[in-house]
């Protein structure tokens, strides 16, 4: 009996896998080795370095998520550099500017991040203002914990680490922990 729930859990993984590359219709370049199933949707481009990891198997999350990449015009863009590990329920939107995250990166389960307001906050114009807009740049060397929001115009300097739960909004320098909401400097990276 183990071998055959071991099948078909093999199985059904493959499937996922696969429903969701047929879903997906944006331009991608390169190859990121799938764990959790991937769904790529929107107009523009994601690019995939070597050695880009996306998901994790054995985690609670694997069954009932995916990883969504969505540049969602023609002129946005999301580049994932090498050796990149995304954790599983990763949301990346990008309506212009892009997102960039540099290399050996660490990206925990739950991570959402927006180059975009997506809406203005005048409620007259909500619906009919261009939201603002501001890429987000994610150096190499920084490890992002479970459940963080990412929000445009930010830059996360190298060797940094950001804390669980944290909302990011701003630029920070390098070797830093940030937490909270919005997230500020509370530590320093020891090597």
């Amino acid at each position: 009996m183990r071998i055959v729930r071991k099948i078909l859990r093999k199985a059904a993984m493959i499937f996922r896998r696969a429903f969701y590359r047929i879903l997906s219709d944006a331009h991608v370049s390169g190859k990121p080795i799938n764990s959790s199933p991937l769904l790529a949707q929107g107009a523009g481009k994601i690019s995939f370095a070597k050695n880009v990891h996306v998901g994790v198997e054995n985690d609670a999350d694997f069954w009932n998520s995916y990883a969504f990449f969505n540049p969602r015009n023609e002129n946005a863009k999301i580049e994932i550099a090498e050796n990149v590990w995304v954790g599983n329920r990763f949301v990346a939107i990008a309506e212009g500017p892009g997102i960039f995250i540099g290399k050996n990166t660490l990206i925990g389960n739950g991570v959402k991040i927006y180059d975009s307001d997506f809406h203005s906050t005048a409620p007259e114009v909500r619906l009919s203002a261009m939201p603002k807009r501001a890429a987000v740049k994610i150096a190499e060397d920084v490890w992002i914990g479970d459940n963080v929001m990412i929000l445009k115009g930010s830059e996360i300097a190298e060797h940094s680490v950001v804390a669980a739960g944290a909302v990011v909004a701003g630029k920070f320098p390098a070797g830093v922990i940030l937490g909270g909401v919005p997230a500020k400097i509370i530590g320093e990276v020891h090597g």
